[in-house]
Order: C-alpha cells, then structure tokens, then sequence
C-alpha cells in the first residue's frame, strides 16, 4: 500500500482544518444569538438540511464500515447495512413532524420529555442519559476511525491523530454552532461526493473493470452472494436494523435539523438527506468488493479489514488518490463531530443549564453554557477514544443504548395514556439489561450474545410500556401540556 509521510499528513490536517475554521469565521464570524447558535434562527432551507443531515449521518460506519461489511459478508452485508441505514431517515421524517406539532419552539427531544410529563426529572434525566450517550458515541467512533486512518497511512501516533480530529471540528463548532455546522455539513457532503465519485471508477477501471466488482460480491470467504444469507441476517440484520432505526430516535443531530427547518419542509428535507447519504455506503461499499479481489488475485494482504478501503486506494492508484481519500474522510468524520458537538451544546444548555442552574438565563449566559458543555463533550469523547475500542464495538454498544429509547419515544409522542412512571420503569430496566449485556456480547464476540442485546432493549421496554398504559386509567392533555410552546 502507498503511505504518506507525517509531515504530509500533517499538513493535510492543517490545510483542511485552515479552510473550515476560516470559512465559518468569514460565514458567521463569532455567533452572539443564542438561537442562531442552537437552531440556525429555524430558516435552514430545505436543500441546505438536507445536505447537512446527509453529512451528519456520514458516521465512520459509512466510510469504513461498509466497505468492510463488503469485504467480509459480500452482498449481504453491505445489504443489511445500507437499507437500514436509508430507512431510518424515511422513519425520523414521522416523529420529526409529530414533534414540530407538539413543539414547535423546541430544542431537544428531553426537553419535549420535561413538557410531555409535566416536570418529571426522572423521565427527563433518563433521556439526557441515552442522549448524551447517544451523541458522545458519535465523537468516539469517529475521532478512533479517523484516527486509524491517519496512524494506516502514514504511521503517526493513533492518540495524536485521534485528538487533533476532535480539535478541528470542536474549533469551528464553537465559532458558529449549529449555522456553522450545516454551512461546512453541506460543503463536506459535496467533497464526499466528488471525491468518492472520482475515486471509485478510478479504482474500477485500474483493476481492469467492473469484472473486479462482481469476483468480489460473496464476500472474501466466499459464502454470503445471497443477500438473504439466514446466518447474516440473524447476526448482523437484526442488530443492524434496531440499531439504525432506533438511531435517529435518540440523536440530537436530527432533532436539531428538524427544528432548524419548517415544519412543511420536514419531509423533503428527511426524504431528500436519506438518497443523498445512500450515495456514500452504496459507493464505497465497492472498494471492499475490490479488496476481495485483490486478495483472492493478488495475494494482498489486509490485516485489519476496517481500513480495507484506504488499503485498496494505497494499493491501485497514485499517492494523490490517497490525499483525496483522506480529505473525503477528513470531511464525513468532522461533519458528525461538529453536529455532535451541536447536540451536546443544545442538550447541555437547555436541558441542564436552563432547566437546573439557571431558569431565566440570558443570551451571552446561555452560548458560554452551549459552548462549555461542547468542550467537556470533546473531554470526555476523546478520553474514551483513547481506550482504542473496535468500531463494531462502539456501533452496537450506542445502538443498544438507543433502542432503549425506541419505544418509550414511540408512545410519549403518540400516545396520551402512558405516564411518567411508567416511561421511567420502561427505560431503566431496558438499560440495565442491554446495556451491560451488549458490552460484554460485543467484547466477547458472541454473535447470539449481541442478536439478544439488541432485542432486549426493544421488548422490554415495550413491555412495560404496554403493560402500564393497560392498567392506566389516567391520559395527559397534550394540548395543555405544551400551551407554552404554541
């Protein structure tokens, strides 16, 4: 594989985090509005949303982890990665509406939660806790992604180049928040786009064509064309699919997008963000394809096959090709690192500054807290990333704590009848059972282990849910619970 130097390493980290931080300063200079930093002023037009949810969305799961679903499971694991992973979008797109119903002020989904129940701090503490998780889950998978990649090509210490990641995007993000992040969100979706387009059929036609495509589809054993394959849809689909349904439902980066943008434009936006992020997994997917063939005809050896497409870039084309595969994954892994830092800055100063310090802030009191709660998010991110922890790991692990939130979300947005009490019992139990379970399931790599962890999760909290809301007799009024917000 062709590697690069530190140096030239370092200065495309430079260079690419030079023209982000200057392009937010010249944008939005330093943001003084407190709704401009959290919700972008709520007139984000469609196409600019959409692009930044694509972007958003972008995770290391879709610039690394498809290619490898590719190279080790064939078409059925690049299928039961992709549709969930476009499905989920289309399925946000209904409580995102159901959500600017309700609220249309808002900012958080806890804080929907706070007025849903009427002041429950043990409801509106569960949610903070899969939110937050939710949201530092992010800055973990990609900064130990992005900083693989960079120790790969060129052999710089993994910590520094998983902490200099975190620090670009946390520089630009407490600039300009949430305006910032959906200004460099659509910027970075359209350099993945470019780039991955150059890039693909530049690898295709180097290797001798689409043949080199179809060689590769059942993956590097051989066994997985069938996209239904019963093994890979056991162990992969369905914690695949919980995970990235339940997603959406428990990050603060859509909820954040839906409340920046018209309620009439919710479903464009959604709609629109689930194509254009099919584009990437769809496409990169085929670099691991390649690398089978590479390795069934070639002899290449890839020793960690969650870097299997830069390897395959190293080994077909040009040093440059390498740049500009770096620079794409420079773009993916600071869009969701930027946004996540948005969602913990919303979460933080309205969720807790606001809601428990202090209950009439002012403006300037209410962005040093937004960007405070961004720093310590980027502390306590980078401190995990430096565990090192596998990236199919961390995937399921905060997949797991979402789908604890599936339902209980579900049913405190649509239905009237399920109390405080009962959402409280639904999650702590879900939580205290899939949580622990999908750590140990995922450390130990038991396949059976991680399918039930993520079951767990979902049915028990249906559960409870149903259950209680069976004995309940009592309905909150909906309309009286968010008078203030419409």
């Amino acid at each position: 594989m062709e590697t690069l130097s530190s140096l030239e390493v370092y200065l495309l980290l430079g260079f690419f985090a030079l023209f982000m931080i200057l392009l937010v300063w010249f944008k939005t200079q330093k943001e003084t509005e407190a709704d401009s930093f959290l919700v972008a002023n709520r007139n984000v037009g469609s196409w600019s949303a959409a692009f930044s949810i694509a972007a958003s969305w972008v995770w290391a799961p879709a610039i690394f982890i498809c290619s490898l679903q590719a190279y080790t499971k064939g078409l059925a694991g690049i299928f039961w990665f992709t549709v969930p992973n476009i499905l989920c979008f289309f399925v946000f797109a209904v409580i995102a509406l159901r959500l600017k119903k309700l609220m249309p002020n808002g900012y958080t989904l806890p804080e929907f939660i706070w007025h849903r129940f009427q002041g429950s701090k043990h409801v509106h503490i569960a949610f903070l806790i899969i939110a937050f998780g939710y949201q530092l889950g992010a800055i973990v998978i990609n900064a130990v992604a992005g900083g693989t990649l960079l120790h790969l090509a060129s052999g710089i210490d993994l910590q520094i180049a998983m902490a200099s990641m975190i620090g670009v995007a946390l520089i630009y993000s407490l600039l300009g928040g949430l305006k910032a992040s959906i200004f460099t969100d659509t910027l970075q979706m359209l350099m993945i786009l470019v780039f991955a387009f150059v890039l693909i059929p530049w690898a295709i036609f180097s290797i001798g064509g689409m043949h080199s495509i179809k060689d590769g589809l059942a993956g590097i054993t051989g066994e997985y064309s069938n996209i239904f394959h019963p093994w890979i849809a056991y162990t992969m689909g369905i914690p695949m699919t919980i995970s990235l349904i339940a997603g959406p439902l428990s990050d603060q980066m859509f909820y954040q997008r839906a409340m920046a943008v018209r309620k009439e434009n919710i479903l464009p936006v959604f709609i629109r963000g689930g194509l254009l992020f099919a584009l990437v997994p769809i496409s990169l997917s085929l670099l691991g394809f390649i690398g089978v063939t590479l390795a069934n005809t070639q002899g290449l050896v890839i020793e960690d096959p969650q870097m299997v497409a830069p390897i395959v870039i190293g080994e077909l084309l040009p040093k440059c090709a390498l740049y500009i595969f770096i620079l794409m994954a420079f773009a993916g892994l600071c869009s969701t690192m930027d946004s996540a830092f948005c969602g913990i800055s919303a979460l933080g100063s309205v969720d807790i500054f606001k809601r428990y310090k202090n209950k009439t802030p002012n403006n300037k009191e209410i962005l040093k807290s937004a960007r405070l709660f961004m720093l310590a998010g980027a502390l306590i991110g980078g401190a995990i990333a430096m565990m090192e922890p596998k990236l199919l790991w961390v995937f399921f692990i905060y997949g797991a704590l979402a789908s604890t939130g599936l339902v209980p979300t579900i049913v405190s947005l649509f239905w009237e009848r399920i109390m405080a009490k009962d959402i409280f019992i639904a999650i702590i139990v879900s939580l205290s059972v899939s949580a622990p379970l999908s750590i140990y399931a995922n450390v130990t790599e038991n396949p059976h282990l991680i399918v039930i962890s993520s079951l767990s999760g979902v049915v028990i909290s249906a559960l409870v849910c149903v259950l209680s809301a069976i004995m309940n007799t009592r309905q909150i009024d909906f309309k009286k619970a968010f008078s203030l917000q419409t």
